[in-house]
């Protein structure tokens, strides 16, 4: 229980870290809409710069995921040009699986510092190897890019590795690529994994869920309708935002495997997890969701008691899904 005045304190410093995360995300836009009007050089630029501050803004918390697991370069198994991707293993267990781990970003950036470091935390809790591939970005590669480089990626982690039990993880703008892909894998028959979680999901680029409209209008996120709006763009490059390649919101989940949900109210895209969760069931769809009120967007990559509260259900969750598909 807090103590008194202590609440008081936590809600003044969330909105104070607000506040400046708004302003930062405001310049960015800004800075975009320039870069963009300059012309497509001036642009790309702009896109290259804001990557190296995404990959260098939290480089300091490397060492912690050193603690928890092993990190190794993997096989360039993408699309043409090949991309990177990474194998995290547990040091102080040994694997009972795998996990399939796809990352966010707003589909224009590689993963940050703090989510390689929630990569890690992942596979030492889960006890899992992850792999953790990366995918061809926007705006150079507008969708469906990326899910096509998950799906190939899906298809060569099936062909090595048929026999051993497997889970999906993604987090933010993951949820939408690896959805999207396990819904055309299925199609193609290429198998499901034995269970799926997403961590503050996004999975419709239409931006139709009310909490975007509402955390908009309100301030209550350091996003905005228009930030969403202008990243769904670079990845949209003309494709129907209910196309379910990049809003798999819109597609089928029929036949998928139990899927595990975390999201929070404090997030703008909350009810996208909330229609998500709606659409599962209503394809008779195993799921759980777990919710929580006041956390900001994709939580779990903050050193935070509900952090780590979120990542050891999750964790558990895809332990239990693991046993089972080991057991068939």
């Amino acid at each position: 229980m807090d103590r008194p005045g202590e609440a008081a304190l936590k809600s003044l410093a969330r909105r104070a870290a607000n506040k400046t995360m708004q302003w930062l995300v405001t310049r960015s836009m800004r800075q975009a809409v320039r870069a963009h009007a300059a012309g497509p050089e001036a642009f790309l630029a702009y896109v290259e710069r804001q990557r190296r501050i995404h990959e260098r803004f939290d480089a300091p918390i490397l060492p912690m995921m050193e603690a928890e697991a092993i990190r190794v370069a993997g096989p360039g198994v993408l699309s043409s040009p090949p991309a990177p991707s990474e194998w995290f293993a547990p040091k102080a267990a040994k694997p009972r699986g795998h996990v399939f781990y796809v990352h966010g970003g707003s589909f224009v950036a590689e993963r940050s510092p703090r989510i390689t470091q929630l990569v890690a935390r992942f596979a030492a809790t889960a006890e899992a190897q992850v792999f953790a591939p990366s995918y061809r970005l926007a705006p150079e590669h507008p969708c469906p890019a990326a899910v096509e480089d998950i799906v190939e990626a899906w298809a060569w982690f099936r062909r090595t590795y048929p026999d051993e039990p497997v889970v999906a993880l993604a987090e933010s703008a993951g949820a939408a690529v690896l959805l999207s892909a396990l819904q055309q894998a299925n199609a193609r028959g290429l198998g499901l994994p034995g269970g799926v979680v997403l961590l503050s999901p996004w999975v419709d680029l239409s931006l139709q869920s009310w909490s975007v409209t509402a955390a908009s209008l309100m301030g209550s996120s350091p996003y905005t309708m228009e930030s969403l709006a202008l990243v769904a763009r670079f990845y949209l490059n003309g494709l129907s935002a209910t196309d379910p390649v990049a809003s798999p919101l819109f597609g089928s989940f029929d036949g998928f495997p139990p899927m595990l949900i975390h999201a929070s109210q404090g997030d703008i895209l909350y009810d996208d997890a909330v229609r998500l969760a709606d659409k599962v069931r209503d394809a008779g769809g195993d799921l759980t969701v777990r919710l929580w009120s006041e956390e900001t967007h994709v939580w779990e990559r903050m050193n935070t008691p509900k952090a780590k509260q979120s990542i050891l259900l999750a964790a558990d969750f895809i332990r239990r899904r693991l046993d089972a598909a080991a057991l068939n």
